[in-house]
C-alpha cells in the first residue's frame, strides 16, 4: 500500500484557485487579502486536511504556538506524570497551543536547549526540588515559565501548585476528627524531604498538630509500615495513616495482613478518584484530593497570561486541597 503524501500549500493553492504566494499571505498575514479569497483558502485547507508548519505560524505571530513541558524521567507514583500531561495538553488546545514534552533528566541543559532553539514560547516545569538547577537556566533564558511546585526561591517564574502546607493541616484535622491519638505517615517522607511538596507538607502538619497527637514518620517499604502499625495494637486511641505516595501499595499490604477495616485504624486517602473498584472498607475511606487536573489547567492559563498580557508579572497561586464528598 502506497502511503499518501501530506498535502502541501501548493495543493491548497490549486484547489482554492489562487497562487501559492496568496496562500502564504493568508497563513502569515504578511499582506492583506480579500475575505472571499480567505474563505476559499480556508475551505481548501479544511477539505485537504492541510496543516501549516510551525515556521508559517511563527512568521505570522512571532511565536511558535508551542509550550514546553518538562516531565519527570521516572514515575515515582503509579500514574506518574500522566494525569498532569493529559490535563495540560487538553487545556493547551483550548488556547490553540501545542505541547512539546522534554524529560527532566536533561536538567538545566534541557532548558537551555529548548530556549536556544526557539522551539517553545514558554515552559512548564514539573517535579521541582527545593533547590532546582533548572530555575537559574529559566531566569537566564528570559523564557516565560510556570513551575508545578514551589521551591525555596523562584526567580523570574510563576508558581502553581497544591497548597501542601494546608494539606498537612487538613490531615491533622481529619485525624483529630476521627478521634485518633497518633498519626502514622508513610511513603518514605524523611528520605524525600528535599522535595518541595514533602517539605511543605511536613511543615504545615507540624505547625497544626497539637501536642496530644503523636506524629510518627515511618521509614521503609509498605510491609515495614504495616509492621510498625501493628506495634501500636492495644495502645491508647486510634491510629490514622496517611502518605503522599505508596497509598495503593500500603492498602494491598494492609489487606494481606488482615488489617483493613479495623475500628482502631483509619486510612486517610490522597487521590483524585475514589477506590470504588477495590470495594469493602477501602471504597469509603476519607479522602483528600490533590486536584491534579485543576493544578494542570491553571498552570496552562497562567503561562498564557504571561505570554499574552503585556507587562504580566510572575506570581504564586496555591490551590487549597479539599475533602472529597
Amino acid at each position: 500500500m502506497v502511503k499518501r503524501a501530506a498535502p502541501t500549500s501548493q495543493d491548497v493553492a490549486r484547489l482554492a484557485g489562487v497562487s501559492q504566494s496568496t496562500v502564504s499571505y493568508a497563513l502569515t498575514g504578511a499582506r492583506p487579502i480579500s475575505e472571499e479569497t480567505r474563505r476559499r483558502i480556508e475551505a481548501a485547507i479544511e477539505e485537504l486536511g492541510y496543516h501549516p508548519n510551525s515556521g508559517a505560524r511563527t512568521l505570522r505571530s512571532r511565536r511558535s504556538g508551542v509550550i514546553g513541558l518538562m516531565v519527570p524521567a521516572t514515575a515515582p507514583r503509579p500514574a506518574g506524570p500522566m494525569p498532569f500531561l493529559v490535563a495540560i495538553s487538553q487545556e493547551a488546545r483550548r488556547f490553540d497551543l501545542d505541547v512539546l514534552v522534554v524529560t527532566a533528566d536533561e536538567g538545566a541543559a534541557g532548558v537551555r536547549r529548548v530556549a536556544g532553539t526557539g522551539l517553545c514560547d514558554g515552559l512548564i516545569l514539573m517535579e521541582i526540588s527545593r533547590q532546582d538547577e533548572r530555575l537559574d537556566a529559566v531566569a537566564a533564558s528570559g523564557l516565560p515559565c510556570v513551575s508545578l511546585g514551589k521551591p525555596d526561591e523562584m526567580p523570574g517564574a510563576s508558581v502553581v501548585d497544591l497548597d501542601f502546607e494546608l494539606l498537612g493541616a487538613k490531615v491533622v484535622e481529619g485525624a483529630l476528627a476521627a478521634g485518633c491519638a497518633r498519626l502514622l505517615l508513610f511513603g518514605q517522607l524523611d528520605e524525600r524531604s528535599r522535595r518541595n511538596d514533602v517539605s511543605r507538607f511536613l511543615r504545615g502538619l507540624r505547625a497544626a498538630a497539637p501536642t496530644e497527637l503523636e506524629v510518627v514518620i515511618a521509614p521503609g517499604t509498605p510491609e515495614e509500615v504495616v509492621a510498625l502499625d501493628a506495634s501500636f495494637d492495644g495502645a491508647r486511641g486510634r491510629t490514622a495513616l496517611f502518605g503522599l505516595s505508596q497509598e495503593q501499595e500500603l492498602l494491598f499490604a494492609l489487606a494481606l495482613a488482615g488489617r483493613l477495616g479495623r475500628e482502631d485504624r483509619v486510612v486517610i486517602s490522597f487521590a483524585d478518584q475514589p477506590l470504588d473498584g477495590v470495594g469493602g472498607p477501602v471504597a469509603t475511606l476519607p479522602r483528600l484530593t490533590p486536584r491534579q487536573a485543576d493544578v494542570s489547567a491553571l498552570a496552562v492559563r497562567e503561562l498564557v497570561r504571561l505570554l499574552r498580557e503585556p507587562g504580566a508579572e510572575p506570581r504564586t497561586t496555591l490551590l487549597p486541597p479539599a475533602w472529597a464528598g
